[in-house]
């Protein structure tokens, strides 16, 4: 049996490592860091990692207690680009319910960066501007 693998064309060298343990345990402390000081209002945000991807959600809104509580909100995906402070920027896009790194407005400035640069540059659309003074 001939098997077909899919290549993806926007791809160009190595595929990037899967970042290890003390590598997630940092980014995790990192964003959440960054969230609470610059969206001191929000709630913990949703962190969750698969593959080389790292995945941040907004908890969903509060409902009555006697509700199912609402799904996390998906906003952004970093992927691991081989160092903790080089991700790709992924935003969500809810009109068609998927995440695109080339449609982050260059305006925003560029799409590899530190965990912080990929919440500064989707959390002020879905979660307003940043408290950060500094």
């Amino acid at each position: 049996m001939i098997r077909h693998i899919q290549v993806d064309s926007r791809h160009h060298g190595p595929v990037p490592h899967i970042p290890d343990q003390a590598t997630k345990d940092a980014t995790r402390d990192r964003i959440l860091t960054h969230v609470r000081r610059g969206w001191p209002h929000l709630d913990e945000v949703v962190i969750t990692f698969r593959g080389q991807f790292c995945y941040v959600a907004l908890p969903g809104p509060r409902r009555a207690r006697w509700r199912k509580p609402a799904p996390p909100a998906p906003v952004l995906r970093l992927r691991y680009q081989g160092h903790i402070d080089r991700w790709k920027i992924a935003i969500y896009k809810y009109s068609d319910e998927t995440y695109t790194e080339a449609e982050l407005p260059t305006s925003f400035g560029p799409r590899t960066g530190p965990p912080e640069e990929g919440i500064d540059r989707t959390f002020c659309l879905y979660a307003g501007p940043s408290q950060i003074t500094d």
